[in-house]
């Protein structure tokens, strides 16, 4: 998220809201793993490296329902956005298990 200056800020940011769309939801039960584990996970496969390469990269979360898998899937991104992305890995938002790096 920027500041009204244009630079970057820390922290957590809601993005922008959706509307309610019943046929989208996901039970939130299937949410058993937080973002603290989704990131120790990234780190173990490759995070930890993007991170000692270029310390001051931004880290994203974003947790998605994987439909054809049945499951909640965490994405941790380092960089500002998946388009630009330096690394992305999944994990299963419910057992914290490794998915995979898309990057």
């Amino acid at each position: 998220m920027d500041s009204p200056d244009g630079s970057s800020q820390r922290g957590i940011s809601h993005g922008s809201d959706d509307s309610y769309a019943p046929s989208g939801a996901f039970d939130i039960a299937f949410l058993k793993v937080d973002s603290d584990k989704a990131y120790e996970v990234a780190q173990k496969h490759g995070g930890d490296k993007v991170l000692a390469d270029a310390p001051n990269t931004p880290i994203v979360y974003l947790l998605d329902w994987n439909s054809a898998g049945n499951n909640l899937v965490w994405h941790v991104i380092y960089g500002n956005s998946r388009n630009d992305a330096k690394l992305v890995v999944d994990l299963d938002a419910s057992t914290g298990e490794f998915i995979r790096r898309e990057k």
